[in-house]
């Protein structure tokens, strides 16, 4: 009759052992191979001795992890999305996604104009209402020099208001304007000559109205 192998129950303290042996294999080859190889990170230098490191270098390596250019302002979504769209990250290409502010809203672009003539002595508003985020570009043309005061309005409290631009004398403007808050926003004009002003107001964008209060 043969004899049955003996079976060994391993001790409690040999499988404590046991796993702290395989934690220290493991850590030393995420820390000697794994990181240098696929993150170049080699905090030993072993990586770079055994050329590990280079693996990280290599041109597949390169092509799968996005690259931006020097002292560019990074949005952590972009590069990802240009892996996604393009597989790859051109050379030299930065990311900013702060220069790319959405409409708010879902409404069409918006271009319209307004004229108005103001009497000597006298002072006019030409007002948008607009949303928090929403912008517009605008031209405005006087047929002399006027006072300015473009500024913007919260709903409350009533009498306060928000300058953007003061000019004492000035008779044509041009720019882009992003509304910090949601409200009405636009343009003072006051005639300070001894005749009539004809002032001319183009805006396209994303306002909802263009008016005079």
């Amino acid at each position: 009759m043969l004899n049955q192998p003996t079976q060994i129950n391993p001790s409690p303290a040999g499988l404590v052992k046991a796993t702290g042996v395989a934690l220290v294999v493991a850590s030393a080859v995420l820390v000697f191979a794994v990181l240098p190889a696929e993150y170049g990170i080699d905090p030993t230098g072993v990586g770079k001795r055994l050329g590990l490191s280079a693996l990280s270098a290599s041109p597949a390596a390169a092509e799968a992890k996005p690259t931006v250019a020097p002292n560019a302002t990074v949005d952590s979504d972009l590069p990802q999305r240009a892996l996604a769209a393009f597989g790859k990250v051109s050379p030299g290409q930065a990311f900013d996604a702060k220069a790319f502010i959405p409409a708010t809203t879902q409404r069409l672009i918006r271009t319209e104009s307004f004229d108005l003539t103001l009497e000597p002595g006298k002072g006019a508003e030409i007002k948008m209402h607009m949303k928090q985020g929403d912008g517009v570009t605008f031209h405005w043309k006087a047929t002399d020099l006027v006072l300015l005061d473009m500024h913007g309005e919260r709903p409350k409290p009533e009498g306060a208001w928000t300058s953007y631009a003061i000019e004492p004398a000035v008779s044509e403007a041009s720019g882009t304007f992003v509304a910090p808050f949601e409200g009405t926003h636009g343009w003072y004009w006051k005639n300070e000559n001894d005749a009539p002003v004809k002032i001319t107001v183009e805006v396209s964008g994303f306002q909802a109205d263009l008016y005079r209060p």
